[in-house]
């Protein structure tokens, strides 16, 4: 998929306290049908090269009848216009978006397996579509690939420039993660197989870098209490399946979501199940060594599905935004430490959804600079809706807090946001010596700076380059100050 493109925009940040209550306001919805329809898959992408994020949804009535795909285009203010909906008479399993073809515009392929919710394994069927975008929100199907799929998502897996396709599913029988290698035409090269041991539930998601070696990794959720992470050799090729934490998965929506929690420089996960168990759904913090830890949350929830990470309420710290099956989606405020607050305690959420949650999305909707969301929702014997929040962080103004307790380090960033280059001044470290250090959100370092000796204020600059000399995409970045047993965090916020 496409990054998200952030346009220039002028503020006022005014100061915030960081709290725990609702900061997202009901923008758009939009009434897809009645009860008892559910979405299967809401994913985001340009479709009329306007550098808005749009989404496409789909939705499912009963089994045996018609299934419909929407397509929402983005108007830069939290509403959208309905461009196109289309008809299937085949189910929407789910669905990926990336430019397959190289053409600068956004194209979908969309499984047919895992169609329908519901207890016992996912319906596996043997039909990939090959959608063309057209460029004004229309799409024209091409082909089709012939391999059972329970999941499709997509990226570049060898760093050649076109968009490759993952599939959960089989070519043989036996559960496995099949990569086709994409030509950049919108064809693919022979599957690549590995197998699953503990067989595969739901998801295959592509989660970046897990073990900090320069190359894409691959998450799967297995049915027998396992996560297993395929690490990349970074020529489109994997290792063989390890299992990295057991999460007690069910049913048929479960997915990972990855994030630094802690802030220690080490990605960290979020993993989800979709069926209402007592603590299923986790926040794992990984201490570098091959293995999660398991006191690092208090609750996030359980029967969640689909996970959304980002930094909703700009406080530096990642916070989680989550559907929940057949209940109120919920954004949680993240502590930066590794922990969540519980979903049911009064004054810990950022949001609770109108309706019951089944997929979630999130960008910036509206332009501000920061993180909206759009949920898919419905209420028993009422109407299936598309709703859009909009985050008001930008509009009530922030302030960066820090993350190290008894700390009197200092950061101060200008302008900030900025486009080109920031100023960064860093204080109040008295013994020893001040590191600074850059982050994304995915935890990964970004850029290291020479320590300087203590008692000093220092002034860096930095023009968004990252160590290797490549310019950073727009996105919030997460300034960290080092000395001795004390951190500070502020965060940047960098705009096209």
């Amino acid at each position: 998929m496409k990054c998200l493109v952030l346009v220039s925009t002028l503020f006022v940040l005014l100061p915030l306290s960081v709290r725990a209550d609702y900061i997202f306001e009901q923008a758009y919805e939009y009434e897809v049908g009645y009860w008892p329809w559910d979405a299967i898959c809401l994913v985001g992408g340009d479709f009329n090269n306007d550098s808005l994020t749009d989404c496409v949804a789909s939705y499912y009535p009963p089994i045996g009848e018609d299934t419909y795909l929407f397509t929402f285009l983005c108007n830069g203010d939290c509403t959208f216009d309905i461009l196109t909906t289309e008809v299937f008479t085949y189910p929407l399993g789910s669905i990926t978006v990336n430019d397959f073809d190289n053409d600068g515009c956004d194209d979908l392929i969309i499984g047919e397996g895992n169609a329908y919710y519901g207890i016992g394994p996912p319906i596996e069927r043997d039909i990939v579509h090959l959608f063309m975008g057209n460029g004004d929100g229309t799409f024209t199907e091409l082909d089709t690939l012939h391999v059972k799929n329970v999941w499709v998502t997509s990226g570049d897996l060898n760093g050649d420039g076109n968009a490759d396709l993952v599939i959960s599913g089989s070519e043989s029988g036996d559960c496995a993660v099949l990569v086709k290698l994409g030509n950049g035409d919108f064809t693919f090269q022979g599957t690549s197989s590995y197998e699953i041991p503990v067989g595969i539930l739901h998801t295959v998601q592509i989660i970046g870098d897990m073990d900090l070696d320069g190359n894409v990794d691959i998450g799967v959720i297995g049915p027998y209490d396992e996560v297993s992470f395929l690490y990349g050799n970074g020529d489109g090729t994997f290792q063989p399946a390890v299992a990295v934490a057991e999460h007690a998965a069910q049913g048929c929506f479960d997915f990972i979501g990855v994030g630094d929690f802690n802030e220690d420089g080490m990605p960290d996960m979020a993993v989800t199940g979709s069926l209402a168990l007592s603590a299923s759904d986790k926040a794992l913090v990984w201490d570098g060594s091959g293995t999660f830890q398991y006191d690092s949350m208090d609750c996030i929830g359980n029967s969640c599905t689909w996970i959304e990470i980002n930094d909703f309420d700009m406080d530096s710290h990642l916070d989680i935004a989550m559907s929940r099956y057949c209940d109120n989606g919920y954004v949680l405020p993240g502590y930066g430490n590794g922990h969540f607050p519980c979903w049911y305690q009064s004054g810990s959420l950022l949001l609770e959804t109108v309706g019951n949650a089944y997929a979630v999305l999130s960008a910036d909707f509206d332009l501000d600079g920061d993180f909206d969301l759009i949920f898919s929702e419905d209420a028993y014997g009422q109407h299936e809706s598309i709703r859009c929040y909009r985050n008001t962080t930008i509009t009530q103004g922030f302030e960066e807090e820090s993350a190290g307790s008894l700390s009197d380090l200092n950061i101060e960033i200008s302008p900030n946001p900025f486009s080109s280059s920031v100023s960064i001044e860093v204080s109040g470290y008295s013994n020893g010596s001040g590191n600074l250090q850059i982050f994304d959100l995915s935890g990964r370092l970004v850029i290291e700076f020479e320590p300087v000796p203590g008692g000093e204020i220092t002034a860096y600059y930095w023009s968004g380059v990252s160590s290797s000399g490549v310019e950073v995409p727009s996105g919030i970045y997460t300034a960290r100050l080092c000395s001795e047993n004390q951190i500070s965090n502020a965060m940047l916020l960098k705009l096209e």
